[in-house]
C-alpha cells in the first residue's frame, strides 16, 4: 500500500465519524440533497457529470460512505475499491479541483443536517476522511489517465 494511503484518524476520530454517520443516517435524503445543490451552486459545471438520477446517485453515495464508515479500522482494504471508483470518475470527466468542490459541499450539507453535532472536531475528522478518500480516487484516476 503507498504511504499516503492510510488513514491517520485516532481512535476518537474514528468515533466521532461513526456516531455522526449513524445521525445522518435518520436525514439521508436532506444529506444528499443538500450536498448535491451546494455542489451544483459552487461547481455548476460539475452538473453534467452525472448521467444517471439524482436519487440513484444520492444512494451510491451514501453506500460508499457507509462501507467506508464501516471499514475505517481497514482503510487500506478500501484503497482497491476507491481506487476502481476514482478511475471510473476520472472517464467520467472528473477534474482534480472538483474533488475539493465535493468536499467543500459534503462537509457543508453535513453541518447543515447534523447542526451542533457536527461540531469542529467531528468536522476534522470527516475532512480527514474526507481528504483520504480523496488522495486515493486522484492518484488512481491519474495513473489510469497516464497508462492510456
Amino acid at each position: 500500500m503507498n504511504p499516503t494511503h492510510q488513514l491517520s484518524l485516532s481512535v476518537k476520530q474514528m468515533r466521532l465519524v461513526r456516531e455522526s454517520f449513524e445521525s445522518l443516517r435518520d436525514y439521508e435524503t436532506s444529506v444528499v440533497l443538500l450536498f448535491y445543490g451546494r455542489l451544483f451552486e459552487i461547481a455548476p459545471e460539475t452538473r453534467g457529470l452525472f448521467k444517471i438520477d439524482i436519487h440513484e446517485q444520492a444512494t451510491k453515495l451514501m453506500e460508499t460512505l457507509r462501507i467506508t464508515v464501516e471499514a475505517l479500522d481497514r482503510f487500506e482494504e478500501l484503497v482497491p475499491v476507491l481506487a476502481d471508483l476514482g478511475r471510473k470518475h476520472g472517464t467520467h470527466g472528473v477534474q482534480a479541483y472538483q474533488y475539493e468542490k465535493l468536499r467543500s459541499a459534503l462537509l457543508w450539507a453535513m453541518g447543515q443536517a447534523l447542526g451542533l453535532e457536527f461540531d469542529l472536531e467531528t468536522r476534522a475528522a470527516w475532512d480527514r476522511l474526507i481528504v483520504a478518500i480523496s488522495v486515493v480516487m486522484q492518484e488512481a484516476a491519474a495513473q489510469s489517465a497516464a497508462d492510456h
